[in-house]
C-alpha cells in the first residue's frame, strides 16, 4: 500500500523523484523490504526539500495531503519498528536517520546542526561581560538623549552586558541607527582596538549595511565614530568560500580572529549556514543578530531567526536586570528568576519611526503580522492616501497594470542622464508572490516589456536595451556584483550602452553588458528577492487563486518592502487566505533554546 501510495505521489509531482530515491536508498540499508522506513525516508527528505529541518511522525498528513489516517502506521509501532533497524538511531547514536523522543525524525546532519547551535548559542547567552558600568552610563547618555528607557537605548546596553544579542525590529524601528550606537559604545569601552567584522548573508544586504552604518556614523560624536568599521561582506565571504570544495577555509580548526561580530538581515540565515558560522566563530567572539521576526524564514532550511526570537515580554533576569537599572532606568523592563537562558540576549524594537501612527502602510503592517481580517478590511476601506487596494481581475486587471506600467516606468526612458534614469528605477518595483502563472514575474515582466513597446519607449527588440532594469542572479566577487543587486542598462556620454549599479557611497558605475554575470530583467521582482530591499513606492501583485505559496509571512515581507505608498492588487478574499496561513516549519530548536523548564541557575 505506501510502496504504490508513494509512486502515484511522485508520478503527480507532490513528491520529489530525490525523496522517492532516499527512500528506497535507506530501506536498502535495512537489508529487508521496509515501507514503514521508505514512508519515513522520503517524508523526511521531502521535509527538508520544503525547508524544514525534521519530520515529526505525527504530520504525514501535512506533508502529503492525500494519504489518510488508515494508510499509516500506528504511531507507537512506527517509532519501535524504525528503531529496531540499523538505518535509525537516537540522539547520541550515529546514524543515517536521527529519531528523538518527541518523534522528529531527522537526517542525521541536519539533528548535528541543530544540537551544535543551540549548545553553541546557550553557551554564548549564559556569559555576562564584566565592563565599566560608570563609563557604559556616561556614554549612553551622550548617545541616546532623551531616550530614557527604550528599546534601542535598552538594545545597545545589553549589547555591551552580553556576548550574544538578537535584536529583532521591523522596518523602521531604528535597528541601523541602534547598531551605529552601540558598536561606539563597544570601541569606546574596549581597552584596547577591537578587531570588528560585519556581515549579512548576501551581496545586496551587505552592500546597504555599509550604506546605512555610513550614514549613521554622520550623526555621532566624530571621537565615538572614528573606530567604527564601514565596510560590510557577505556570510560566504566572511568564513572563506572556496568554490568547487566542501565547506569553508574558516571552521572549527582554522577560526576567524575578531573580537566582535555584527550580521545585518539574520532572518535570512539558514540552518547549516549559522552552524558553519558558529563553527568558525571563538567563544571568546561577540555576536550580534539584527532581523525582523516576522519576515520570510530563509530559503533554505530552517526558521533560525524566528526559533531564536521566541519570547513575547521584556524580561530579564535579576543580574541583568540590576546592570541595567544601574545605568539607565528601564520603566518597561521586568526580571523574573526562572526565564531560560536566551531571554536575557533577545531584544524586540517595537516603536516604528519610519511610520507615523496615521500611516496605513504601518497599520496594515501590523493588522496582517496579528492576522486581523477585520482591521485589514477597515484600513483598506478608509482609502489612506499611502495604501490603495485594486481589486479587478482578469482583462480588466490586466487594463488596469498597463496604465500602472507607463505612469511608472515612463520616467526611466524620458531620463536625460543615468543619474535621473536610476533614480527612477529606485522609485517602484512590482513585487509578486509568484516566478509563474498570469501574476508571476516572468508574466509581469513580458507585460511591461510589451506595453512600452507599444508607447514606443523601447525602441529595440533586441534583449539589452537603455532602460531595462536588471537583476544579478549570481554573485561575482571580481567584479563585485551579488545575487539580488539591482542595476539599470543605460547609455553613457558617448552613447555606449553599460550597465549601472550602484557603490554603498551611492556613486554609480558602469559594467558592460556581455561581461555581467547571470541577471533577469527586474521591472518586476519576487518578494523574495526584494528581502532586505526598500523602495518608495511598491505595487504588490497577488495572484487571482489561492497559492500554497502565499502566507502571512509573505504579505507582511511585500508590505514593508515600501517607505511611501502601497499599492496592493489583490482580491480580499485571496488578501483573507494569504493572512490565515502561517509560515510553519519543523524544527526542534525552538524547544532546545527555550525550554518549557526554565533553568534554575543562571
Amino acid at each position: 500500500m505506501i510502496s504504490s501510495l508513494l509512486q502515484q505521489a511522485q508520478e503527480h509531482n507532490e513528491i520529489r523523484p530525490l525523496d522517492h530515491y532516499l527512500g528506497l536508498f535507506l530501506e536498502g540499508l535495512a537489508d529487508k523490504d521496509h515501507p514503514e522506513l521508505r514512508l519515513a525516508g522520503t517524508l523526511t527528505s521531502m521535509a527538508v526539500g520544503k525547508g524544514h529541518i525534521c519530520f515529526p511522525l505525527g504530520r504525514a498528513q501535512e506533508l502529503l495531503p492525500q494519504i489518510s489516517s488508515s494508510q499509516l502506521p500506528d504511531m507507537t509501532g512506527w517509532r519501535n519498528n524504525l528503531l529496531a533497524t540499523p538505518v535509525v538511531g537516537q540522539p547520541g547514536e550515529t546514524a543515517p536517520l536521527i529519531l528523538d523522543h518527541t518523534n522528529r525524525l531527522y537526517m542525521y546532519r541536519f539533528f548535528k546542526y541543530e544540537q551544535h547551535i543551540a549548545e553553541d548559542l546557550l553557551k554564548r547567552a549564559k556569559q555576562i561581560r564584566s565592563i565599566d558600568i560608570q563609563q557604559l552610563k556616561k556614554l549612553q547618555n551622550r548617545l541616546f538623549p532623551d531616550q530614557e528607557g527604550d528599546d534601542q537605548q535598552l538594545a545597545a546596553i545589553i549589547a555591551q552586558l552580553k556576548s550574544f544579542v538578537v535584536i529583532s525590529g521591523g522596518p523602521g524601528t531604528g535597528k541601523t541607527y541602534t547598531m551605529a550606537r552601540l558598536l561606539a559604545l563597544a570601541t569606546t569601552l574596549a581597552e584596547t582596538p577591537l578587531q570588528i567584522r560585519m556581515a549579512a548573508p548576501t551581496g545586496k544586504a551587505a552592500a546597504r549595511m555599509e550604506e546605512a552604518i555610513r550614514k549613521a556614523k554622520q550623526q555621532l560624536p566624530s571621537e565615538l565614530a572614528h573606530a567604527i568599521p564601514e565596510q560590510a561582506e557577505t556570510l560566504h565571504r566572511l568564513l572563506g568560500y572556496r568554490p568547487g570544495k566542501h565547506g569553508f577555509r574558516y571552521d572549527r580548526e582554522n577560526q576567524l580572529r575578531l573580537d566582535l561580530l555584527v550580521v545585518d538581515e539574520a532572518s535570512m540565515i539558514d540552518v547549516p549556514m549559522m552552524d558553519a558560522l558558529l563553527q568558525a566563530l571563538p567563544h571568546t567572539s561577540r555576536l550580534i543578530l539584527l532581523g525582523d521576526r516576522n519576515q520570510l524564514a530563509s530559503v533554505e532550511a530552517g526558521s533560525l531567526f524566528s526559533d531564536l526570537c521566541n519570547k513575547t515580554s521584556t524580561t530579564v533576569s535579576p543580574p541583568l536586570f540590576d546592570l541595567i537599572q544601574t545605568v539607565t532606568p528601564t520603566p518597561g523592563l521586568q526580571k523574573k528568576k526562572s526565564i531560560p537562558v536566551m531571554a536575557d540576549s533577545v531584544v524586540f524594537l517595537r516603536t516604528s519611526y519610519r511610520f507615523q501612527k496615521t500611516s496605513g502602510i504601518g497599520k496594515l503592517a501590523t493588522a496582517v503580522n496579528n492576522g486581523d481580517s477585520a482591521k485589514i478590511e477597515q484600513i483598506l476601506d478608509s482609502q489612506l492616501p499611502d495604501v490603495i487596494n485594486e481589486q479587478s481581475t482578469g482583462k480588466k486587471r490586466e487594463n488596469w497594470l498597463r496604465i500602472q506600467i507607463i505612469q511608472q516606468f515612463q520616467p526611466i526612458f524620458q531620463a536625460p542622464d543615468v543619474d535621473h534614469a536610476f533614480a527612477a528605477m529606485e522609485q517602484f518595483r512590482f513585487l509578486c508572490a509568484l516566478r509563474q502563472g498570469t501574476a508571476g514575474v516572468e508574466n509581469i515582466n513580458a507585460l511591461v516589456e510589451k506595453t512600452l513597446r507599444h508607447q514606443g519607449l523601447i525602441t529595440t527588440d533586441a534583449p539589452q536595451y537603455p532602460g531595462r532594469p536588471i537583476i544579478i542572479r549570481r554573485n561575482h566577487y571580481g567584479m563585485q556584483l551579488f545575487n539580488g543587486d539591482s542595476g539599470l542598462l543605460f547609455n553613457d556620454h558617448k552613447g555606449r550602452l553599460r550597465a549601472w549599479f550602484r557603490h554603498p557611497d551611492n556613486t554609480l558605475y558602469p559594467v558592460t553588458p556581455a561581461r555581467l554575470p547571470e541577471h533577469d530583467t527586474a521591472y518586476a521582482i519576487t518578494i523574495h528577492k526584494a528581502q532586505g530591499s526598500e523602495f518608495e513606492q511598491v505595487l504588490l501583485l497577488l495572484p487571482e487563486e489561492e497559492s500554497l505559496v502565499l502566507s502571512r509571512e509573505l504579505i507582511y515581507t511585500g508590505i514593508t518592502r515600501t517607505r511611501s505608498q502601497l499599492v496592493l492588487c489583490s482580491t480580499r478574499k485571496i488578501l483573507d487566505y494569504a493572512i490565515k496561513k502561517r509560515t510553519r516549519r519543523y524544527s526542534g530548536l525552538a524547544e532546545k533554546l527555550w525550554p518549557k523548564t526554565p533553568l534554575a541557575k543562571r
